[in-house]
This record gives C-alpha cells, structure tokens and sequence, in this order.
C-alpha cells in the first residue's frame, strides 16, 4: 500500500505526468470533446516568443515553358506573400486538489488500488491544467479565424487586441434574415463560395452552429431547394417543399459543388458557470483547401494535419529553456492535506493562409 503523496512523487519522477502535460495529440480533444479548431491550426513548438512569420500566402504565380539549358526566368508580382508579427502571449491557470478530493484519492492508495488513484490523478491534472490551458487556445483559434483578431484579456482590466491579415470580401455580414422566408441563405453561401473559388481556392469544410442549422431548417427557400419535383394533376411539374433535414441541406450543397455542413457546437465554461460557444453560433466558415500540411509527432507516433490555415505557435514559458506546455506542483503537508497546480503557456494562433478562409457572420 502506499501513500498518495509517494504516487505522485513518483509519477513527477518518472515521466508519467509529462505524459499528460507534454502530449501534442491532446489538441485534438477526445471523441465527446472535439476541439475542430485544432484541425485547422494545430500547435507548433517555436524557440522564439516574438518573430516575424513571413510565410503568410496569397496567392502563386505561374511558372513559363523555357529551353533546356537557359536560367530559369525569375517572376515576382505584389501581394504574392506577407508578413506578420507574432508576439505569443502568456495564459496561465492555478486550481487546488482540496482537502476533501486529496481524501477520496488518498482512500484509493490505502486499499491498495495505486493504478486506480494514479489514473483519477493523472484525469485531475488533464482536466484542470492541461485542458484549461488548451481551451484557451481553441478559443483563440476561432476568434482569429471568424473575427480576424485575438484578444487577450486579463486580471485588472488588462486587455490588447490583435489583427490578423483579412483579405476584402472574405468576412461579410448575411445579406437578409435566415429566418426570413422571403429570403435564400443558400445565396450567401454561393456567394461567399464564389469568392475563394474566385482566388483559385476550393472549399472542402463548411462549418456553422446547430443555430445556423436550425434556422435554414426553417426557411421556406431552403424547404423548395430540399423538395422534389412531382407533376400535379393538370400536368405541370411542381415542388413539392421537402422536411429541410440536414441531411437534405447537404444534399443541395454537395449538388452545388460544395462540402456538406459541420456543426460545431462545443462550449467553454468561466469562473461564474457561464457557458459560450468556441465558434459563435451566429456565424459559419468556409475553409479552403491549402495544401499545407502539419505533422504532430509524439512517441514515435505522427498525425499529419492536412490542409490547415496555419498553426497556434507554442513558446518557451517562463522559466524554461525549450517551448512546451509548463506545469508545477506543490504537495501541501500542512492541514488539510492538498495539492496546488499550476500551468501555464506562451501561445498565439498564426494564419499563414487568409485567403483560405471565409466567413458569413451576423446569421439571424
């Protein structure tokens, strides 16, 4: 039998804890609890807290025909890449085990069941600390994607805002009421379509609210492109208005050329138990193919992320020499009997593709 302080010791010690703290696949969140954003800007470890990513693109150029054995013809052109100031900023969250939880773990240890209260430890840690802190990135990855800016907010009123790069036409307020049924939302979308399709780009995520989706459900427009043809009686062909399902709706979308919709509606929750959604439930984005790829390696094991917009750098944190996610703890003999944590980061999403991304905002 032993004691829960030697457990705990002894997962600081041998790397069980860095096993939570340090994994890059824990981005991605679990089965019930997907983190989509990650998918579009996965992390990136970087040595430096403040650099200048001059990798943002717009667009390329095409290549001439030349002969075999002449220099190749050099091309340049305006807008063709850019360059962006990165400034990672620092989040950070302390939360107690408390006298009463260190009571039902330590319970565990004295039955004899170590693998038990290791694992409700390890669980305490991912979701206090380790979850928190990449929530707080989620939620910043979907303010510089919808928005095209960051804001960091802090203790005392502290607040600094940061702009993205956001070309003109790509973020646009709905033209008309969605639950109007004298108006057609699909118009918005094609519309919006229309505008990466225009740079070349082709749109292979579209993702919105269950909001978004309920109120084209409710759309008479929507309602005739979902329904079918039927000749009536006197012979004309008619539509009949179909149940506007999500499965119609991706119906229409995928017959239009596009992807079907995703909902994402995953929320974080404040101090006060205040629930708000990562993607705003008034608002769906259009993702364009990018061709690039992210590879998130960890044990030997390496996910590849295709087609981002960029990634969500990950600094070097105070009091370390190498970027990573920090974690502290501090066993507390005193009564009652407790664990303080700490964790903390340097981390700021970075859109290396702008024109990939579009957004209809305002949908009511």
């Amino acid at each position: 039998m032993a004691d829960l302080r030697t457990i705990i010791e002894r997962m600081q010690s041998d790397g069980s804890l860095q096993m939570v703290t340090g994994n890059p696949l824990a981005q991605f969140g679990t089965a019930a609890r997907r983190y989509v954003g990650a998918e579009l800007l996965p992390e990136r470890a970087v040595d430096s807290n403040n650099y200048t990513e001059d990798k943002i693109s717009y667009r390329t150029v095409i290549a001439n025909s030349g002969t075999r054995y002449s220099p190749a013809q050099k091309k340049g052109g305006i807008g063709l890449v850019g360059s962006f100031e990165v400034a990672l900023g620092t989040s950070d969250i302390a939360r107690e085990l408390t006298g009463r939880e260190f009571d039902a773990l330590q319970r565990l240890a004295n039955v004899g069941n170590d693998i038990a209260a290791a694992a409700s430890y390890t669980n305490w840690v991912d979701v206090n600390i380790v979850r928190a802190l990449q929530e707080y990135t989620e939620q910043q990855r979907w303010q510089a994607i919808v928005d095209a800016e960051v804001i960091r907010t802090g203790s005392n009123g502290y607040s600094e805002t940061i702009t993205y790069p956001n070309p003109a036409g790509h973020r646009a307020a709905a033209g008309g009421s969605w639950s109007s049924d004298s108006y057609d939302p699909y118009d918005d979308i094609l519309a919006m379509s229309e505008v990466l399709r225009g740079k070349g780009y082709r749109v292979t995520r579209i993702i919105t609210s269950s909001s978004v989706i309920s109120l084209m459900a409710g759309n008479e427009k929507v309602a005739q492109r979902t329904g079918s043809l039927q000749v009536n009686a006197s012979g004309q062909i008619v539509t009949l208005a179909g149940f506007a399902t999500r499965d119609a709706m991706n119906q229409v979308m995928v017959s239009s050329g596009l992807p079907p919709f995703e909902v994402y509606d995953l929320t974080y929750r404040t101090e006060d138990g205040t629930r708000t959604p990562f993607l705003t439930d008034d608002a769906m984005v259009l993702v364009a193919e990018s061709g690039q790829d992210e590879s998130i390696v960890f044990n030997d094991a390496t996910k590849v992320v295709s087609n981002v917009l960029g990634y969500s750098a990950l600094g070097v944190p105070t009091g370390y020499s190498d970027p990573q996610r920090a974690y502290h703890q501090v066993l507390k003999t005193d009564k009652p009997p407790r664990l303080e944590a700490q964790g903390w980061q340097e981390t700021l999403p970075v859109i290396t593709e702008p024109e990939a991304i579009a957004v209809i905002t305002g949908i009511a």
